[in-house]
């Protein structure tokens, strides 16, 4: 009774084990001739490019590389300046690039710059600057962001007293 046990659970426990993933024979023909050949790095190289905007970050200081330091942030007081960090991909040298500030759907700042050459991965950087005026009342405003005029992306943020 006790082999007829015992070869019952090595039975099982070697089902149980049994196959798990793939054997590198089962590795995808077409994957490993793509990949040999070089036809996976050109059509990658060859899909559209689309101008877009990967990040947005506003903060209270940039550095030499229109980048955020001191961390971002999403509360500014009356008087601040709101600084406005843009990385894009994709844009050509010379776009424009805005942000437009909006209370309640109510333009109420703009800052424009063009963008600079992209870097060897099509990365850009802008930086632009905004003064928080007699005209910001505190409350919820959304900093929104275009590339030729067209919107891409918008960030909320605060002014408070």
């Amino acid at each position: 009774m006790r082999q007829l046990s015992v070869a019952t659970l090595a039975l099982l426990t070697l089902t149980a084990c049994g196959r798990k993933g793939a054997r590198s024979a089962d590795f995808d023909s077409a994957t490993a001739a793509a990949l040999a050949t070089g036809t996976a790095a050109a059509q990658t190289r060859n899909m559209p490019k689309i101008a877009h905007v990967v990040q947005l970050d506003l903060g209270h200081a940039l550095d030499r590389h229109n980048e955020i330091f001191g961390g971002a942030a999403s509360q500014f007081r009356a008087g601040d300046s709101l600084l406005v960090a843009i990385k894009t991909q994709f844009v050509a040298a010379g776009a424009d690039i805005s942000t437009v500030i909006r209370q309640k759907n109510v333009a109420i700042d703009s800052a424009a710059t063009k963008s600079e050459a992209p870097d060897s991965l099509g990365y850009s950087y802008a930086g632009l600057r905004l003064l928080t005026g007699a005209k910001w009342a505190k409350g919820t405003y959304q900093a929104a962001v275009f590339i030729n005029g067209k919107f891409q992306v918008a960030q909320e943020f605060t002014l408070t007293p």
